[in-house]
């Protein structure tokens, strides 16, 4: 991208406003010689969603990072499973899956299947952990299911690389939903848009090393052979058993998952998505 220097913070930032490309959901994962995929950290945090829970005890095991963004109360507010797959506890007591899923069931054309991620709750002084993602919306058009994602930043290095294989897993997941609605369905196109796109200066180089390199095949197919959760027409979400016995893999392995290498995370990741 062609990135302007900033300085938030105090920190050295190359940054470009307004962005957006297309993401093919089956090809969500980015894995270049000088910046390989970590299979280990993604299926950490994809397992993190599922438990929606605000705490770190879990993702701790697979990044120190998100220990430095608590809240005073020990939590913190970007656990994007939490956030789309749990009630909202206002008036409407649907989850925001739930509400996109029977939005387009309702009407195949319609313009409300929208999920809110960032929340006007976020905006108080000291928050180290601000949503990037604003929201997720759905169309249905020309018998295809395409998402978009809004960021209000995101970070090409740390944020991009995995929200992108994590909103894929939304994308596919809901269109597997729909099927039973609409059975000739196809899954369409996943649009990432954000209105700051930026990495920092520790990933200078890296970015360099990236883009000199000759890109052909830059990532696996990654299609989820089966959902991981069903809403219903009650505004309810349920984990389904696929997402148990993944969740168990994790449980029975609980105090060595940080010794455990990267290949046997892709081993736990095929008990739900087919990788090739």
């Amino acid at each position: 991208m062609n990135a302007d220097d900033i300085n938030p913070r105090g920190l050295s930032v190359k940054e470009a406003l307004i962005t957006g490309f297309a993401i093919d959901p089956n090809y969500p994962c980015v894995d270049f010689e000088a910046r390989p995929f970590n299979w280990k950290y993604f299926a950490g945090e994809l397992a993190w969603y599922l438990l929606r829970t605000n705490e770190t005890e879990f993702i701790d095991k697979f990044s120190k990072f998100w220990a430095t963004l608590k809240n005073p109360d020990g939590t913190i507010n970007s656990n994007y499973g939490k956030l789309l797959l749990t009630m909202n506890g206002n008036k409407s007591f649907t989850t925001q899956v739930a509400w996109i899923v029977n939005s387009l069931k309702k009407d195949k054309n319609s313009r409300q299947a929208i999920g809110y991620v960032g929340d006007k709750n976020f905006q108080f002084e000291g928050n180290k952990d601000f949503v990037c993602t604003q929201y997720i919306i759905f169309f249905i058009r020309n018998n295809q299911l395409h998402m978009k994602v809004q960021m209000r930043s995101n970070d090409i290095f740390f944020g991009l690389t995995y929200d992108a294989p994590w909103f894929s897993t939304v994308h596919q997941n809901i269109y597997q939903e729909l099927l039973e609605t609409y059975p000739e369905l196809k899954l369409g196109q996943y649009f990432h848009f954000s209105d700051n796109t930026h990495y920092y200066e520790r990933h200078y180089d890296k970015a360099t090393e990236i883009v000199n390199e000759v890109h052909e095949n830059v990532g696996p197919k990654l299609t989820l052979k089966k959902p991981l959760w069903k809403s219903n027409e009650r505004g309810s979400t349920m984990m389904t058993q696929e997402a148990a016995d993944y969740l168990k893999w994790f449980d029975d392995r609980y105090l060595d998952l940080e010794d455990i290498g990267d290949e046997n995370f892709k081993e736990a990741l095929q008990l739900i998505f087919e990788i090739n």
